[in-house]
């Protein structure tokens, strides 16, 4: 798990949510809410096919528009099959971590999971 987790406003445009992933060279970021919990995880793969589909659109899109109606996320007393079965089932390649408030204290990645299996 990566913790802390990087955010992004839940209604951020894709434009800052971009700018963010390439200022911290990570691919997710947790996209959180008005009251700072988990609205979901925003990937890069998500970004690229908004700006593939409408290259100027980055400006103006919120990160809220690429995100499931169910948060990518899982309880921190979760065990790591619980991740990777909400992994699985909701087709992600990440979750957020989140405390007993919904927000986030972490990322779980597939390439956390590969690296957990290869220890």
């Amino acid at each position: 798990m990566s913790a802390p987790p990087a955010q992004v406003s839940a209604s951020a445009t894709l434009e800052q949510a971009l700018a963010a992933m390439a200022g911290t060279g990570l691919r997710h970021l947790v996209a959180v809410d008005e009251a700072g919990r988990c609205a979901g995880i925003l990937s890069d793969r998500a970004v690229v096919a908004a700006w593939a589909s409408d290259p100027g659109s980055l400006s103006r899109r919120r990160v809220a528009s690429l995100l499931d109606s169910t948060a990518a996320a899982v309880d921190a007393d979760a065990h790591v099959v619980d991740a990777a079965r909400h992994m699985c089932a909701g087709h992600v390649d990440a979750v957020a971590v989140v405390d007993r408030r919904g927000c986030a204290i972490g990322v779980i990645t597939g390439s956390d999971l590969v690296n957990l299996l290869t220890r």
